[in-house]
């Protein structure tokens, strides 16, 4: 007889249980906020004049409301992950946020946008607060020994710092420019962080420990553009051109750079600068400091965030090609090379122009797999294949 045919795979009950977690957290949300607006405007005679404290209020019912629903969502049964319960929770205030939008719209355009924009902060709001309870909003990613970072630091005792008027005056342009970008970027990067935190819930920001000027370590940080603890099991490795740990919004991000926009807060904070070499994890550079003679001389001045090796090197360029670059860039720096390599590299990042480089034959895709391999075997000592299975043993000692 022929086999009896296997029935078929009963439909997984999460879609159903998400579904109803989004109703009854929109139907809480409603009853919330329509009996809070009340009971706030009955204490100032329904009338609250201060435009202020009226928006503060509003924001504070979305972001009481989201809360709570977070903390009873916690202590149910779990038929739906927790990731998918703050999602669920977020699009939840967020769709209310917006009917509110809509029904005061006809009061006006600039209403509709207020509530509407409000609300959606207010949730967004408490899901970061919940997102910060449950995981941090700062993923440090193979954070080094402290043995590693005392190594690094004595292997740059003997480094002269570069000092002079320029690089005074350079410290006060990186400041104003990079808190400038930080206001006139934020209607940018608060929709990329809504959207940042939608795909995978989680941290939005990413920090790499890197060495700085002098040889100290500081915390690179970046919005995240891969699945949280991507470098788990796999240790500091570079991005493989086509990376499964990399989101498809984290992917854009990567190729146009607006994944490091959160280093102008390093900027600021003068742990970077706006030109200069590339930071390098602390990590690698311990390694590089027994390998390749004077690599720390590159940490004379700070790291920047666009430099002579990232506009005429390449991402996969081994680290004795770049400390070729770094070295050019300390002896030859100055306001019309800095300001070169910065415009040179807002057009590599936003339109793909890179500036003077050789074409070469071979495919993009076959391109970078090689270079990808050369630049894994200066940092790992192997090759990607071969280094895969000892992975998780040989970088216990990186973390």
């Amino acid at each position: 007889m022929p086999p009896t045919p296997a029935p078929p795979a009963p439909r997984t009950r999460g879609f159903a249980f998400a579904l109803l977690f989004y109703a009854l957290a929109t139907v809480a949300t409603f009853a919330l906020v329509s009996r809070s607006m009340l009971r706030l405007a009955s204490l100032w005679n329904y009338d609250i004049q201060s435009a202020p404290l009226q928006w503060g209020l509003y924001f504070a019912i979305f972001l009481i409301g989201p809360l709570l629903a977070m903390a009873a969502a916690v202590r149910l049964p779990r038929p739906v992950r927790r990731e998918q319960q703050l999602r669920l929770i977020f699009v939840a205030g967020a769709t209310l946020a917006i009917v509110v939008g809509l029904y005061q719209g006809r009061f006006g355009v600039e209403k509709l946008w207020a509530y509407a924009v409000v609300g959606v902060l207010g949730t967004f709001a408490a899901a970061l607060v919940a997102t910060w309870r449950r995981w941090g909003l700062v993923e440090v990613i193979a954070r080094p020994t402290p043995d590693t970072v005392a190594a690094v630091q004595r292997g740059h005792v003997d480094v002269a710092l570069i000092r002079g008027p320029w690089p005074s005056a350079k410290r006060l342009i990186d400041l104003v420019v990079s808190l400038a970008i930080v206001v006139i970027s934020l209607p940018i990067s608060v929709p990329l962080a809504i959207l940042l935190w939608l795909q995978d819930p989680g941290p939005l920001l990413v920090a790499k420990v890197a060495v700085q000027r002098g040889g100290g370590s500081f915390r690179q940080l970046k919005l995240r553009s891969m699945i949280k603890d991507a470098e788990g099991a796999s240790g500091p490795v570079p991005a493989a051109p086509s990376d499964s740990r990399v989101t498809r919004l984290g992917g854009l991000l990567r190729r146009t750079h607006i994944d490091e926009l959160p280093q102008m807060l390093n900027i600021a904070w003068g742990q970077m600068s706006l030109v200069g070499p590339r930071p390098e994890r602390t990590v690698f550079v311990e390694r590089h400091l027994q390998r390749i003679p004077r690599y720390a001389t590159r940490h004379a001045v700070r790291p920047g965030l666009a430099g002579l090796a990232q506009v005429y090197g390449d991402y996969y360029s081994t680290p004795k090609e770049k400390l070729r670059y770094d070295r050019l860039y300390i002896r030859r720096g100055g306001p019309g090379l800095d300001a070169h390599l910065f415009g040179a590299a807002l057009a590599l990042a936003f339109i793909g122009v890179a500036p003077r480089r050789r074409r070469r034959r071979r495919s993009r895709g076959a391109r970078d797999a090689g270079a990808y391999e050369r630049a894994y075997r200066a940092l790992r000592g192997g090759r990607p294949a071969e280094d895969a299975a000892g992975a998780a043993e040989t970088d216990a000692g990186d973390r």
